[in-house]
C-alpha cells in the first residue's frame, strides 16, 4: 500500500477538530484555550486530561498518554493507524486518496484480500473437520487438555485429516489457485505437486499454528511470513483483547495453549507471541492495550532466560513490566489446570529487579564466599539500573543478609558502577525521553521542552534560537520543523507514533506561561542549556587532563579547563565578558 500524501492529512486536520472528536468520548470543560476532562485511559477523580485546540493535541498529565487526533482514535478504539484514518476520513466526508509510489497497489491489495479469504476458508475447514470422525483424535486431545466444546469453538480450534492434499483440493473447489495457497502459507510445493502445509492444525484467519498428534517432526508448525502475516508484528488472541475494555494489565505467555487454557479458566487479557521470541514491535503493540504487562513464561531454564530478554525489551519500550514466576518447572497451562484461576491470580507478581536478582543466584552457592561476592556484584549492577533511590534502598537489607556485605559497602559498589557507566548496555549519553516524565528530567532537558512550548505557541520566534541548542533528538526535530515554517497543529503528524506522547507533553506542559513572561523564560532556558554544555565540556576536559601523559598537552588542557570554569562562573552570576 502506498503512502498517503501529507497534503491529504493537512486537509483532514482542517476538517476534523480534536476537541469535537474527544468530546464524543469524554466530558470536557473549557479553561482558556484548553479543554479538561477525566482521562478515558486510566481511572481518576480529578481531571488531568488536556485537549489543546491550537496544537490539535491531547495529553494526560496522569498516565502520560498523548498525541494527535489519530493517536487518540487508535487508543480509544484500539485500532491500527489506517483504520483510525479511515474512521476520521468518513467523519470528515473526505475520501481517501489514491495511494502513491506503488503502481501495482490494486493488484497487491487484491492479492491480500484473496489470501485473507483463503485463510478464512481454511479455518472453517479445519474447524469443521474437528467435529467429524477424521478429527476424533484431535478432539480427544483437546478434551484431555481440559478444554470444553465452548472453549474450542471460541478459539476456532480445528484438526487436519490424514493425507497430503485435503485442504488443497477443498480450496481448489472454491476457486483458489495453488499458487495463492502457497503464498498464504497453507500449502507447500515439491516437484510440481502441492500439499497441505498443516496436518493436525489449530488456527486463526491470518495464519495457523499446529502440532502433530503422535510421533513425527516437526512437532510444532507455524505459518511462515506471508503478504498478510508477519510473526514479529502480531500477538495471538489480540483480537480478544480489543474487546476487553479498561484492562489494568496484559499477561504475556509463550504458547497458544497457555492462552487458551488461561482464558478458558476465566483469566482475561492473555496473549502470546507467534512462535517467536518477543520483538520490539510486539512490545509496542502491548503498550497500546494496557498500562502494564505481566510476563508469565514457563518455569524451566529456557523460560527464565526468555523472561530476562523480554524484560529488557519492555524496559527499552518504556512499558512497565512485572513477572509472574511459575514454580517447579511448570507452564501456565499446567498451573491453571492444577490450581484454577484463583490459584493462578494468587501467584502475584515480582518487579523486574527482584526477578533479575533471583536469576543472578542461579548456579551459585551462596555458602561459598567467592560466589557470594559474584552474586553481590551482579545484584549491584542490577540495582544500578533503577532510577528511584528509595527502590534501591529497599533491596539492600535483604542483599546484605544474603551476601554478608554491609549496606554501606553495597551502596558504594552501586555508586561506583553508576559513576563508571558499567551495567548500562545502551551506552546512551544523550537524554532519552519515554523513561522519565518532566518532573524527573534533567534541568537542561526541561529547558529544551519549554523552548519548544514557547515556539509552538507563538510566544517565541524560533528563528532566534541557535540550531545547535538542542541535544534531545525529538525536541531538535520539532524545533527544526517550526523554524521551517511548520504550523503547530501539524507538528504531531510529522512525528512517529512513539514520539507523539512526548511531543504532546512538550506542547502543553508549560500552560501557565504567557506572552509577557515568555522572553524572560526563553532567556532562562538558554542560560540553563548553556551551563549544562559548559559543565559537559569541563567534565570531558578534566577527564582528558587526567588521562594525558604529555606535560605540554597537560598544560594546554589545564589552561582550557580554567577558561571553561571562568565561563561557567560568569554564566551562573549572569555576567558577560
Amino acid at each position: 500500500m502506498g503512502r498517503i500524501p501529507d497534503a491529504w492529512f493537512d486537509e483532514l486536520r482542517s476538517r476534523v477538530n480534536i476537541v469535537d472528536v474527544v468530546s464524543d468520548y469524554v466530558v470536557l470543560k473549557q479553561k482558556g484555550r484548553r479543554f479538561w476532562g477525566l482521562c478515558p485511559f486510566h481511572g481518576e477523580k480529578t481531571a488531568s486530561f488536556s485537549v489543546d485546540s491550537e496544537t490539535q493535541s491531547f495529553y494526560c498529565f496522569g498516565c502520560h498518554k498523548g498525541g494527535s487526533v489519530i493517536t487518540f482514535v487508535m487508543e480509544i478504539e484500539r485500532m491500527e493507524f489506517l483504520d483510525a484514518v479511515n474512521l476520521l476520513s468518513e467523519r470528515a466526508h473526505l475520501p481517501l486518496p489514491e495511494r502513491t509510489q506503488e503502481p501495482d497497489a490494486d493488484q497487491s491489495r487484491a492479492l491480500r484480500e484473496r489470501l485473507y479469504a483463503a485463510n478464512v476458508e481454511a479455518a472453517r475447514y479445519y474447524h469443521a473437520m474437528l467435529w467429524r470422525s477424521e478429527g476424533a483424535q484431535a478432539l480427544a486431545y483437546l478434551h484431555g487438555r481440559g478444554l470444553d466444546d465452548v472453549g474450542i469453538r471460541r478459539f476456532g480450534l480445528g484438526a487436519a485429516p490424514d493425507g497430503w492434499d485435503h485442504l488443497v483440493r477443498y480450496l481448489k473447489s472454491l476457486g483458489y489457485r495453488e499458487e495463492e495457497m502457497k503464498k498464504a502459507g497453507l500449502a507447500g510445493e515439491k516437484d510440481g505437486r502441492y500439499y497441505d502445509m498443516f496436518r493436525n492444525a489449530q488456527g486463526k484467519v491470518l495464519g495457523f499454528g499446529g502440532r502433530i498428534l503422535g510421533d513425527g517432526n516437526p512437532k510444532y508448525l507455524n505459518t511462515s511470513d506471508t503478504p498478510i502475516f508477519n510473526k514479529r508484528l502480531g500477538l495471538y488472541a489480540i483480537n480478544m483483547v480489543k474487546k476487553e475494555r479498561s484492562l489494568k494489565r496484559l499477561i504475556l505467555v509463550e504458547g497458544y495453549m497457555d492462552v487458551v487454557s488461561l482464558r478458558n479458566h476465566g483469566v482475561s487479557g492473555v496473549v502470546a507471541t507467534l512462535g517467536t521470541a518477543l520483538t520490539e514491535e510486539q512490545a509496542r503493540l502491548i503498550k497500546r492495550y494496557a498500562p502494564e504487562v505481566h510476563v508469565c513464561y514457563d518455569g524451566d531454564g529456557a523460560g527464565q532466560k526468555a523472561i530476562l530478554r523480554a524484560l529488557d525489551i519492555f524496559e527499552a519500550a518504556d512499558m512497565p513490566a512485572r513477572v509472574i514466576d511459575i514454580p517447579d518447572d511448570m507452564d501456565p497451562d499446567d498451573y491453571v489446570k492444577k490450581f484454577g484461576a484463583e490459584g493462578f491470580e494468587a501467584l502475584g507478581t515480582v518487579p523486574p529487579a527482584e526477578y533479575r536478582m533471583r536469576r543472578a543466584a542461579d548456579g551459585l552457592n551462596l555458602e561459598n564466599q567467592e560466589d557470594r561476592m559474584k552474586y553481590a556484584i551482579a545484584c549491584c549492577s542490577i540495582l544500578k539500573r533503577l532510577k528511584n533511590p528509595v527502590e534501591v534502598a529497599s533491596y539492600l537489607p535483604k542483599l546484605s543478609v544474603q551476601t554478608g556485605f554491609s549496606q554501606q559497602v553495597l551502596s558504594e559498589q552501586i555508586g561506583t558502577l553508576a559513576a563508571s557507566g558499567a551495567g548500562d548496555p545502551s551506552g546512551e549519553t544523550r537524554p532519552r525521553l519515554g523513561r522519565k516524565r518532566r518532573e524527573e528530567l534533567p534541568e537542561h532537558v526541561k529547558a529544551e521542552m519549554t523552548l519548544v512550548y514557547l515556539a509552538a505557541n507563538g510566544l517565541l520566534d524560533a528563528n532566534l534560537i541557535p540550531e545547535n541548542t538542542f541535544e534531545t533528538p525529538l525536541y531538535a526535530r520539532m524545533f527544526s520543523l517550526l523554524r521551517a515554517g511548520e504550523r503547530p497543529d501539524a507538528l504531531l503528524s510529522r512525528l512517529t507514533e512513539d514520539e507523539q506522547a512526548d511531543a504532546a507533553e512538550a506542547l502543553q506542559t508549560d500552560r501557565r506561561l504567557d506572552r509577557e513572561h515568555a522572553p524572560e523564560a526563553g532567556e532562562d532556558c538558554l542560560n540553563r542549556i548553556g551551563r549544562h554544555k559548559l559543565n559537559e565540556k569541563i567534565r570531558e576536559t578534566r577527564g582528558a587532563y587526567e588521562r594525558e601523559s604529555d606535560n605540554a598537552r597537560k598544560t594546554e588542557l589545564l589552561v582550557l579547563l580554567q577558561k571553561l570554569t571562568n565561563e561557567l562562573n560568569q554564566a551562573k552570576t549572569g555576567r558577560k565578558e
